[in-house]
């Protein structure tokens, strides 16, 4: 058996968009009942499950595993904000404490609690 924290107290919502959004896009809210995709340094909400004629599945919690750029985070907490729009980034300054469980430095990916 091996570990798995997928499943973990994933909550997803529905949100409408201004363009259609792929799936793994970090978003941030953008208005009422809508997101729109991060930039660099924006605080992430959540991340598009799947996305279909402007209304995008949003997880909002539980575990994921993000792609990352940069400096690679470590396992606890760690401040983390959009690097990209699809890929996480430590800043400090910027970044909202999330915990991070995993961190697979050769595919840049870590996993992370929402």
């Amino acid at each position: 058996m091996s570990v798995s924290f997928f499943g973990f107290d994933e909550k997803t919502l529905t949100f409408t968009t201004a363009s259609d959004l792929t799936p793994g896009t970090l978003v941030k809210p953008s208005g009422n009942g809508a997101v729109a995709a991060c930039a660099a340094n924006d605080a992430v909400f959540g991340v598009v499950i799947t996305c279909r004629k402007n209304l995008a599945c949003v997880q909002v919690g539980g575990y994921i595993r993000l792609p990352y750029t940069g400096t690679a985070p470590t396992v606890g907490l760690n401040a983390l904000c959009a690097g990209s729009d699809t890929e996480v980034e430590v800043d400090a300054t910027n970044g909202k404490e999330k915990y991070v469980l995993d961190v697979d430095t050769a595919d840049n990916t870590c996993g992370v609690l929402l």
